[in-house]
């Protein structure tokens, strides 16, 4: 058995529709926690991850921060407590989310001599190669094909996109992602409006007010050095081509967090819940994996089955996620959660200003979904992420602000959505989940529960 941080760790892994891709995995994790008697299982999912490594390496760093708090006074009562940890590995090959550091707080140049085209294309063969089916390939064959007829030429501008949207036939995502409204417009008009900078608010702000920078938009840096994501060399046609390549394979990895959570997931809770010493289980989820582990919660709610707690770090869906009625009065995606009483106890969600990787992807879908020349991504955009924004026009929303390790909670609401606002230094950028800050609210969320 593998311990990480004195947890026993057992992974769960599972393929593009939620199935998991060896059964033995459960099969360990069911015997553990029955012979051990595990009094709570920790289920927690990544985001986007280039491989297994990197996954295992967050989910260490959480728990080993984790571990120091369990380890103090202040959490006595969770000592007696047996805790497993139960790390879902799902496949998000295809899109790195490191995103968060440029040089010098500037986005690097990605452009070439040709203007991006090498870059673009390489962004179309990646699609083609990691998440297309065999005729979404030779779609993105055609458009890979079509690149040097594309500027000024708006028939096949037109042609190319919907080409490289055949990525998402078949998806169902929610309307508050944007998805539906980019596959209604012309596809010159898509790529018009991507060659603009993208407009991001730099601090919380009401309304206009506050301060605001442009990307164009930052280039996502990975340890190496490689850039990654939504970067693109703007004014040019082949930087347009880049960015839509890349939302696109957004779009395609937000809707497999969703079923691997609703399906794969959803079932390894079930199956851990009801065990004879029916152990607390706790869902935590950092990104898409935000979006994994309220997908798995919603699918809980029929037949119901309460989780013990959810935790969302900087989590990746729309920030009406959790309402009643959205912008177009239409229920929130994940509204079961919270009429079907699937949480038992804290439902918590980090966010923060700092978090330009869920703030750029929602201001690039809404720079898609409309025109618009003003700040875009911020809490009063249709367009919005709940890891940038916390939850919004949620009636039963709590706005607080995340403590630094050791400043206790004074008391954590039951019953609602408490979205903890760690711009003010404690998040400093979107995989900034695993600092003390953060794991010091989970094992306080952990105390609520009963």
């Amino acid at each position: 058995m593998t311990t990480i941080a004195n947890f026993p760790f057992f992974s769960l892994s599972f393929d593009n529709d939620g199935k998991s891709t060896d059964a033995s995995q459960l099969t360990a994790l069911q015997q553990h926690v029955t012979n051990d008697k595990s009094t709570d299982v920790v289920f927690i999912a990544h985001g986007f991850r280039n491989n297994e490594a990197d996954a295992t390496n967050l989910y260490t760093q959480f728990l080993t921060n984790l571990r120091t708090h369990l380890g103090s006074a202040e959490f006595k009562s969770l000592a007696p407590r047996k805790f497993a940890v139960a790390a879902v590995f799902w496949p998000s090959k295809s899109f790195k989310e490191a995103a968060d550091s440029v040089d010098g707080g500037h986005a690097q140049s990605v452009g070439d001599d040709d203007g991006g085209r090498a870059q673009a294309e390489a962004a179309l063969k990646d699609a083609r190669d990691t998440i297309a089916t065999p005729q979404q390939k030779q779609n993105l064959d055609k458009a890979i094909a079509m690149l040097d007829e594309l500027e000024d030429n708006p028939d096949k501008q037109n042609e190319f996109v919907k080409l490289v949207l055949s990525l998402t036939d078949g998806l169902a995502l929610e309307p508050s992602e944007g998805l539906e409204e980019l596959r209604s417009k012309d596809g010159a008009d898509v790529l018009a409006n991507l060659k603009a900078p993208v407009i991001l608010p730099t601090t919380d702000s009401e309304g206009d007010e506050g301060g605001t920078t442009s990307f164009t938009p930052p280039v996502p840096v990975d340890g190496d050095g490689s850039t990654q994501g939504f970067g693109s060399f703007f004014g040019k046609i082949f930087g347009a081509v880049g960015t839509l390549a890349n939302v696109t394979t957004w779009y395609v990895m937000k809707n497999r967090s969703g079923v691997v959570g609703a399906n794969g997931v959803a079932d390894a809770v079930r199956a851990i819940k009801t065990l004879p010493n029916s152990p607390r289980v706790h869902l935590v989820g950092h990104s898409l994996g935000g979006r994994l582990m309220a997908s798995a919660s919603k699918s809980l709610a029929s037949p119901l089955l309460q989780a013990d707690s959810l935790t969302l770090l900087e989590a990746a869906f729309s920030h009406y996620g959790f309402s009643a009625k959205g912008p177009n009065n239409e229920e929130g995606f994940f509204r079961p959660v919270i009429a079907n009483k699937v949480v038992k106890g804290p439902l918590v969600a980090t966010y923060s200003s700092k978090d330009i990787v869920v703030g750029l992807t929602y201001a690039v879908a809404s720079r898609l979904a409309r025109d618009n020349t003003k700040a875009v991504g911020d809490a009063n955009d249709q367009y919005g992420g709940i890891g940038r924004n916390g939850a919004q026009n949620c009636d039963v929303g709590v706005a607080d602000t995340l403590h630094a390790s050791g400043t206790p909670y004074s008391d954590i609401p039951l019953g609602k959505v408490v979205s903890y606002n760690g711009s003010d230094g404690l998040i400093s950028s979107h995989s900034d989940i695993t600092n003390p800050a953060v794991t010091y609210l989970f094992a306080s969320a952990l105390t609520r529960t009963s």
